[in-house]
């Protein structure tokens, strides 16, 4: 019902700023996420949009994890990605 609201807060509209700035971006979703706001088809799509603009970005997904993930090797996955991307994108600069 409330269109306006969500196309000004659609993350798609700031893909191209997101790349020109340079940001890294890393994407991680449950493939079987039924959260209607947040499908991982939402995310494919982001993650499309910002690679065509040429930003750094990567999508994650996690096989048979919902909103939340509960899996030993999921959670253990997620922590494995986030370190690698914060060692990669974040070091620190000299």
């Amino acid at each position: 019902e409330a269109t306006d609201t969500y196309t000004k807060m659609s993350p798609f509209l700031y893909a191209k700023q997101l790349a020109e700035k340079k940001a890294p971006l890393l994407l991680i979703h449950g493939e079987e996420d039924p959260n209607s706001g947040t499908f991982p088809m939402q995310s494919e799509r982001f993650f499309q949009a910002l690679k065509g603009h040429g930003a750094t970005a990567k999508l994650v997904l996690l096989p048979k994890e919902r909103h939340g993930y509960v899996a030993r090797e999921s959670i253990l996955h997620v922590l494995h990605e986030q370190e690698a991307w914060l060692d990669a994108h974040n070091a620190p600069r000299r």
